[in-house]
């Protein structure tokens, strides 16, 4: 009984060996002959519409055999950029390559909702176009409101109060901030001097809290209210104590 249970179990394992040989000399041909690929994969399951961003992507070296058709390979680090800022197409499982068909280019068609960080809000403000032109997506801007104030002996004096500091700029007109080669940019420039020949205000797409998104709303609809954006160094993330600035203030 020994002898026929042991001869089966010796030649199970002699199988198992021999193909982990061959398997492992295939895989030792491959990086021989040179046709390993470095491709990015999910480091995490990236939701439908999602902004895809660096740390959502590892580098995997596998043969270029098991390579998915379109995939994103890895040859030095300007290819990053050819997938940051796209747009997921479809969900993406942790650990499955990227696929240029389930990625598509950061654009207007494809709406501002997937770059607007969770738990805050996408707001739109009209600004003079020389203002937005001074200004691109990802700059930081405070909010400053000028208005009409009742003050202590019943007169009424215009003021400037600082009503939101930090204020993240999502996109500006159509620029979401999407990477544009020479030729797009240059096309989307002259849509937007063609439109500016009809108006002369541009937009600038924010990221508000629920609460400032409410504040900016309320100071919009005050009368005789006026909304104006200054632009912050990238480095200065602090929230000043502000004094409101009035005209007594000014020449006291």
């Amino acid at each position: 009984m020994k002898r026929g249970f042991m001869l089966p179990l010796v030649l199970g394992i002699l199988a198992t060996v021999v193909y982990m040989l061959i398997v492992s000399s295939a895989q030792k041909k491959l990086e021989a002959s040179g046709t390993m690929q470095t491709v990015f994969v999910a480091s995490r399951d990236i939701k439908e519409r999602e902004l895809i961003s660096p740390n959502m992507l590892t580098r995997v070296r596998i043969p270029k055999a098991y390579v998915q058709k379109d995939a994103f390979t890895y040859n030095s680090d300007a290819d990053l950029s050819r997938i940051s800022n796209t747009i997921a197409r479809v969900q993406i499982p942790k650990g499955n390559q990227i696929s240029k068909y389930a990625v598509t280019s950061l654009s207007p068609e494809v709406g501002l909702s997937s770059k607007i960080p969770v738990q805050m809000r996408g707001v739109v403000i009209s600004v003079p176009t020389s203002v937005a032109s001074m200004i691109k997506p990802d700059d930081n801007i405070d909010i400053l409101v000028t208005f009409d104030a009742i003050m202590k002996d019943g007169s009424r004096q215009k003021v400037t109060m600082t009503l939101l500091q930090n204020i993240k700029v999502l996109g500006v007109g159509s620029d979401l901030g999407q990477g544009l080669d020479a030729r797009t940019a240059a096309a989307m420039r002259n849509d937007e001097e063609d439109a500016s020949a009809y108006t002369d205000t541009g937009t600038l797409s924010l990221s508000l809290s629920p609460q400032d998104a409410q504040y900016l709303a309320l100071a919009q609809t005050q009368e005789g209210s006026e909304v104006s954006v200054i632009l912050r160094s990238p480095g200065d993330v602090t929230s000043y104590v502000m004094q409101i600035a009035t005209f007594d203030r000014l020449f006291n």
